[in-house]
């Protein structure tokens, strides 16, 4: 299994190596200053050339055309949105880049073609906006391996923006201390219109990819009394069972135990936020999704 991982992303590394330089980084800051959309649109479209169409969509007649359209519009759509975060993150990034060498840079935009390729089929437009400051993080450093990006960018794309919204929510409560008004889950739950239940379901997948972790919080002496008063309970059952002149037997009840799985931020998932949603001191802080 990890054989066939490890195959698929040198395959993917290939895929972006051979993609050429219309994706260079060069072009997208270019287009990103331009202060018409339809300038960047027909920028982006020409370097891009047409959009490879599914294999299976070809011998469907007139699915071949719809198909194209589709991916077209969305390729355009996403790209205009990469070049627009680009172009409102453009001080930073030419900070950066700025002392950086021409080594350096060169590694940057293949990261940055990365960047693309998880952008490209991105179907929540939202979720561009936090590629572009992981690739602002990218900038930042003078080395980073080509595996590392992949695999936070793999994790990004499968996640959902209810499941940023939520993950941000369980990155927030470890500032509670701190002043102002925080959201809580019901805020999160009202504004995406989800249910407890599937609130729940988020952050168990959330603990699923690594991004959450668990903690018991440990109430020992009271779980202590209720299994000592649970033993009580047995043993009077049992006397009154073995008596023939007992005509009614207590009912038994399961004990309820204080002591409670929390959930809780993982060293993965802070590490992981501050690399896609961390904020500059400078900028006014973005509300939770």
């Amino acid at each position: 299994m990890m054989k066939g991982m490890s195959s698929m992303g040198r395959d993917k590394k290939e895929d972006m190596k051979q993609s050429g330089r219309e994706f260079a980084l060069d072009t997208f800051l270019t287009v990103g200053s331009e202060i018409s959309a339809e300038v960047a649109k027909k920028s982006i479209a020409s370097a891009a050339g047409d959009l490879a169409v599914d294999a299976a969509s070809s011998f469907i007649p007139g699915v071949s055309g719809a198909v194209q359209s589709y991916k077209r519009a969305r390729f355009e759509r996403n790209m205009i949105r990469v070049a627009e975060e680009l172009n409102l993150k453009m001080k930073s990034l030419q900070s950066n880049l700025d002392s950086k060498t021409s080594e350096q840079k060169e590694q940057i935009d293949r990261l940055f073609q990365y960047v693309i390729d998880s952008a490209i089929d991105e179907q929540q437009e939202e979720k561009i906006k936090y590629m572009v400051n992981g690739f602002v993080q990218i900038t930042k450093h003078d080395f980073l391996s080509e595996d590392f990006v992949l695999t936070y960018y793999d994790v990004l794309k499968e996640l959902r923006i209810i499941d940023i919204s939520v993950l941000r929510l369980m990155n927030s409560t470890r500032f509670w201390y701190q002043e102002g008004a925080r959201e809580t889950f019901h805020d999160v739950m009202e504004r995406h219109g989800i249910s407890y239940e599937q609130y729940e379901a988020v952050r168990r997948n959330l603990l699923r990819i690594g991004l959450l972790t668990t903690r018991t919080d440990l109430n020992v002496v009271d779980d202590l009394k209720e299994i000592s008063k649970t033993f009580k309970d047995i043993i009077t059952y049992l006397e009154k069972l073995s008596n023939p002149k007992s005509n009614r037997l207590p009912k038994l009840k399961e004990p309820k135990f204080k002591s409670k799985e929390q959930f809780e931020i993982s060293r993965f998932g802070k590490d992981f936020i501050d690399f896609f949603f961390e904020m500059n001191q400078n900028e006014e802080e973005e509300p939770l999704l």
